[in-house]
């Protein structure tokens, strides 16, 4: 087997995806997919997050029915919108916050590879 060119072939990838990673407007622009990306989930994610890990749906028929003519309380339903709004609020911050890190990563300079570094002659 040729291993070489495939050696080969796979560092020339690797060596062009960390030149456009060191180039700052590839670096804001995966930041800005990524920041756009966390706030469309936002809504569902805090709505899901209100359902609890151990919410059941009734097997008897009969049971479905009856909770499905039931209406909540308008307290019970300001309650729920309340915490739903509060779980988006936090969401909508986490995501700012990691969108700060990484445009503050993006303006950093890179950590230079000490083997890479220039010899200093005297």
């Amino acid at each position: 087997m040729r291993r070489g060119p495939l050696l080969i072939a796979l560092m020339g990838m690797l060596f062009s995806t960390a030149a456009l990673a060191a180039e700052p407007s590839f670096c804001t622009s995966v930041c800005d997919s990524e920041r756009r990306a966390c706030r469309t989930d936002v809504q569902q994610l805090a709505a899901e997050d209100g359902d609890g890990l151990l919410v059941m749906q009734e097997r008897n028929q009969l049971a479905r029915t009856a909770a499905r003519t039931q209406t909540p309380s308008a307290a019970a339903l300001a309650g729920e919108r309340s915490n739903v709004q509060t779980r988006r609020i936090q969401r909508t911050a986490a995501c700012e916050e990691t969108y700060r890190r990484c445009t503050k990563s993006c303006q950093t300079p890179a950590a230079v590879s000490p083997v890479f570094l220039p010899r200093k002659n005297g």
